[in-house]
């Protein structure tokens, strides 16, 4: 059955300006019960980074790699920043594989009224350089 499109629960604002999106990264699975432990997929990702656009990067005077924190309404990560241009302004891309930074925290505990699915998709967040 078809539906109209909704915007997610909670959107950007001046306190928190940015869309966060979550997903699952190339070299991990879940939460690295199985993969975490494989030194070769560690070499490739072993910790969690915050994807931001190169516009955003050079708004906030963050540099590839610095280390910043991504807050929500819910918490607060501290990651290094992944500067790239596979993400549009506006917008924060991070996984939910590490416990250190868990992506997760930040997200909001709405739901879909249809499917109860989580809306673990979309939230706002700021992000601090430290």
């Amino acid at each position: 059955m078809p539906v109209d499109w909704t915007p997610p629960a909670e959107v950007p604002d001046e306190a928190f300006p940015y869309v966060l999106s979550t997903g699952r990264r190339l070299f991990h699975y879940h939460t690295r019960t199985q993969t975490g432990r494989c030194e070769g997929l560690n070499d490739l990702l072993g910790e969690e980074t915050a994807d931001i656009s190169i516009a955003d990067a050079e708004t906030l005077g963050i540099a590839h790699h610095e280390r910043i924190k991504v807050r929500s309404r819910r918490g607060e990560v501290l990651v290094k920043a992944n500067v790239t241009q596979e993400v549009p302004p506006g917008m924060v891309w991070m996984a939910f594989h590490f416990r250190e930074a868990n992506a997760n925290w930040l997200t909001n505990p709405a739901f879909d009224p249809n499917t109860l699915t989580a809306e673990y998709k979309a939230c706002a967040v700021a992000i601090d350089k430290i």
